[in-house]
């Protein structure tokens, strides 16, 4: 049934894998938790750090270590530690860094930027350390990288950053950062002396980034990258395993991890493949992993982490991320920013990418041709801006964009919320020159190979927002949709229109206008069966495609979304950042299978009737003008 092909390239994509792996209302809100409990006074946030001790603080030349230190349970964690070049009792934060499922610590820093290709928040590590083309105007940072639980050369299972495991593991590496980073600069927080610490990393290592800070006190600022708010949706939403992604990083895991999982893990996967149904015990251990356990009370998750307010983050999210999608970026950020208003979305164009297994577009082939790299994320963003908004020196007058390094806006933010507002506007400290940094920023797919960036832009005095949505479109005519093995041909099928399968395209009444819209959709979706019903929950996958007035067509972001069972059924489809000109629509996209979701699928024929009602996010408004219709 399935190619030879293709289930090389899926052990292929495993093997190489260096990423990662129901929604629900932010009604109810956890309790709050601050700083030691405590309120943070503005005097507090604003004063310079120090080090804990001088005495100690006898500052030392810039050296690397490896390190392994024993967790609570004796197992031994490794650690790569960076230590800057430090006068005495001259301060410095801590950055601590952890990598993607499948992945490792980073053990040096001596590479060229150019050619990194795992991630941009190491080049940021890079940045931080200053040790490689030093900035003269500011010391080094603290930097740790570390091997994960299960990963590297850190022993232990894998748990999925279990709270009781990996969460102990994150309090433990701090514990041993305040004893031996002798430096280490301080400020008070409630009333009491705390670490200045930041977090950074993508997927897995933006995870641990959220469990840590539910758990601890002593993070002042993190920037999670292309990571999850509620497990359950992310592998599974609708309760369709995204097995694809599952026996890949599986796959990965038995290469990098030797293996180490935890059993419910193994469990899970062969659930997922032979009944399509995860256990609900397994379920709701995923789910009480992920920041909406204290984000969303109702979802009754609880696992000993609060909301600290007192935390800024800077959320970035890929459009095209077929693992978590922007949805997930976007429910992160609206939980911080309740309690924080320094709080920051960043929506880029990739993320975790299938392309390996030919389903999606090489993001490096689309960055082809542009000075931007793929390294999980596109290095560069291109924001829509004006002279007076942008340095000169990275102002392109040609296209009346900003010119951005993301590596540069993740270090400015943490620059800003550990070091200070001067600093961050200061090219003497930053080594380059500050850049704009909106609340909320989203790379919009506009056909370009560099897409353009905006700044939404607020509506009078309140703060923009995302989660509003235009009037529904009347229901579509039923269409038929093969699923089950009819339809996996089609499924398997790559096009250079990058679609994840061969979709019916069907019209919508209300999806033409041109602007940009950026944000969740809605649908309301009927499925009835042709002709007897089957004994089996038809699944069919919803998505919303772009018709762009020369004719072209696409699955937009390459972003489906399962629907399972007869009747009507109410979803968020994933979270769209598009622009539309004159003559370009959008519209509905069917099909009735996805090599996403290789095994999930109906095991007996079952054509269906769909039709469905969609509400657009409402049209965004930018500050240059450009989204204006």
């Amino acid at each position: 049934m399935f190619t030879g092909s293709r289930w090389v390239g899926l052990l292929v994509l495993g093997l190489s894998l260096q990423g990662c792996l129901s929604e629900s209302s932010l009604e109810q809100r956890a309790p709050v938790g601050g700083g030691g409990g405590g309120t943070v006074t503005p005097s507090e946030t604003l004063a310079p750090m120090k080090v804990k001790n001088s005495a100690t603080a006898a500052g030392h030349t810039a050296r690397v270590e490896q390190v392994t230190i024993s967790a609570f349970d004796g197992t031994p964690l490794a650690l790569t530690v960076y230590f800057p070049e430090l006068d005495a009792a001259e301060p410095a934060p801590l950055l601590l860094h952890s990598h993607g499922f499948g992945g490792s610590r980073t053990r040096s820093l001596d590479f060229d930027e150019a050619t990194q290709g795992s991630e941009i928040g190491i080049d940021t590590l890079q940045v931080a350390y200053n040790q490689k083309n030093p900035v003269a105007g500011r010391a080094g940072w603290y930097v740790i990288s570390y091997d994960q639980r299960g990963h590297g050369d850190t022993g232990g299972r894998v748990t999925i950053l279990d709270p009781e495991f990996e969460g102990k593991d994150f309090q433990t590496i701090l514990d041993w950062a305040e004893a031996n980073l002798p430096n280490l600069g301080y400020r008070n927080k409630a009333g009491q002396p705390n670490p200045v610490v930041g977090t950074i990393g993508r997927s897995y290592g933006g995870a641990f980034q959220l469990i840590g800070t539910g758990l601890d006190e002593r993070i002042d600022a993190m920037v999670p990258n292309g990571t999850w708010y509620d497990l359950r949706y992310s592998l599974a939403p609708a309760t369709v395993p995204k097995t694809t992604y599952l026996n890949a990083l599986v796959a990965a895991g038995l290469n990098s991890n030797r293996g180490r999982f935890d059993p419910f893990l193994f469990q899970g996967l062969a659930e997922a493949n032979t009944t399509g149904q995860v256990s609900d015990d397994i379920v709701t251990r995923l789910g009480s992993q992920g920041s909406i356990s204290y984000c969303d009370l109702s979802a009754n998750l609880p696992n000993g982490m609060t909301l600290k307010n007192d935390v800024p983050a800077f959320f970035i999210q890929g459009a095209r991320d077929v693992l978590f999608n922007l949805n997930e970026g976007l429910q992160n950020f609206e939980c911080y920013r309740q309690v924080n208003k320094n709080a920051k979305l960043l929506f880029v164009k990739f993320g975790h990418s299938l392309d390996a297994l030919g389903i999606q577009e090489s993001p490096a082939d689309s960055l082809a041709g542009t000075p931007a790299k793929y390294a999980f994320n596109e290095s560069l963003v291109w924001l829509k801006s004006t002279a007076q908004t942008c340095p000169a020196s990275v102002f392109d007058a040609a296209t009346g964009r900003c010119v951005m390094p993301l590596k540069n806006l993740m270090f400015q933010f943490l620059v800003q919320n550990l070091i200070g507002n001067s600093q961050a506007k200061s090219a003497n400290y930053l080594g380059f020159d500050p850049l704009p940094l909106p609340e909320i920023t989203a790379v919009l797919e506009d056909g370009r190979a560099d897409p353009t960036a905006i700044e939404i832009k607020a509506s009078g005095s309140s703060r923009p927002r995302l989660n509003t949505q235009a009037a529904p479109s009347d229901f579509t005519a039923p269409t038929m949709v093969n699923t089950g093995v009819t339809g996996i041909p089609s499924g398997l099928t790559y096009t250079d229109a990058s679609q994840l399968a061969r979709p019916i395209y069907v019209a919508l009444n209300n999806a033409n206008q041109p602007g940009c819209y950026v944000g969740t959709p809605k649908a309301r979706v009927k499925v009835d069966p042709v002709g007897p019903a089957s004994p089996e929950a038809p699944i069919v996958y919803v998505g919303l495609g772009i018709t762009r007035a020369d004719g072209s067509q696409s699955v937009l972001h390459e972003q489906i979304t399962p629907v399972k069972g007869y009747g009507e059924h109410n979803l968020d489809l994933a979270g769209i950042s598009a622009q539309l000109m004159e003559g370009d629509a959008i519209t509905l996209t069917l099909q009735g299978y996805s090599p996403v979701f290789i095994t999930s699928f109906n095991r007996l024929p079952a054509p269906v009737n769909v039709s469905a009602s969609v509400a657009l996010p409402a049209r965004v408004a930018d500050p240059t003008g450009m989204c204006r219709s």
